[in-house]
């Protein structure tokens, strides 16, 4: 996908190969949940933080709110060797909190986590390694995107999508995925251009999702590749805001 989004396309065909379609889509879709379980199992093989060289952990910050629960999710993750290195698990007394909560570890995902009720709009990560080190970051405000008041988007030409909120901002990405009636069909709109404040939908791109309601989800994400404070190895940030409407596509 480049940043302009990408789509799966789907044409009308007749019953005997639609059937066939199908049953192709529903055996691609099982291959692709069986492979991504398999890459699940193996990304997540672990280990426990005290059996590494504390200098060679590399720490992701991650803060985000979702409108739809109403939960803001504060989690830290810690890797060896670098961003895609194994898993760690933090172990007494090694400790990572936010805002002075302690993040728990989550043997499924393999991170460090914290759940709140409502929208928290920063905090400050906190990890002591094995070694006694302690490392402080804090996150920047999370910005916050809304839709328009909108009801309905036409096929019949290209769109122009403007949310209501800051324009882009350095670091910062806005991205509108918009899942249709199609089957297996969605379009992910985006931009990380500063000042930008609306995304230009293509008229062939809302044909493909054919006409009727489609799930919209609108996020801004702010992302870093540096951190603050951190080992040799360093660490990366990131922060979002997303909200999910209903928008009829119509002709």
């Amino acid at each position: 996908m480049n940043s302009r989004g990408g789509y799966i396309g789907a044409k009308a065909v007749s019953q005997p190969a639609k059937y066939e379609s199908k049953k192709y889509e529903t055996m691609k879709r099982n291959l692709l949940l069986f492979g991504s379980l398999l890459v699940l199992l193996s990304s997540c093989a672990k280990e426990d933080s005290e059996n590494v060289n504390q200098d060679s952990i590399y720490s992701i910050y991650e803060l985000f709110y979702d409108v739809s629960t109403d939960k803001t999710i504060a989690r830290a993750t810690f890797r060896f060797g670098g961003p895609t290195g194994t898993l760690l698990e933090l172990n007494t007394p090694a400790i990572s909190t936010f805002n002075g909560d302690e993040l728990l570890y989550n043997a499924v995902t393999g991170v460090h986590k914290k759940e709140y009720a409502g929208f928290t709009t920063s905090g400050t990560f906190v990890y002591t390694d094995h070694d006694n080190n302690t490392f402080t970051n804090t996150t920047p405000t999370i910005n916050s995107i809304a839709f328009p008041v909108l009801d309905t988007i036409s096929s019949a030409g290209a769109f122009t999508f403007a949310w209501v909120g800051d324009p882009i901002a350095a670091n910062e990405t806005v991205t509108l995925t918009i899942d249709g009636i199609q089957q297996g069909n969605f379009e992910i709109f985006a931009s990380s251009v500063q000042g930008v404040s609306e995304l230009v939908l293509a008229a062939n791109r809302i044909q493909n999702l054919g006409i009727g309601n489609a799930t919209c989800t609108l996020m801004r994400a702010y992302n870093k590749t540096t951190i603050d404070q951190g080992t040799s190895e360093g660490g990366r940030m990131a922060v979002w805001y997303s909200t999910t409407n209903t928008i009829y596509i119509g002709n």
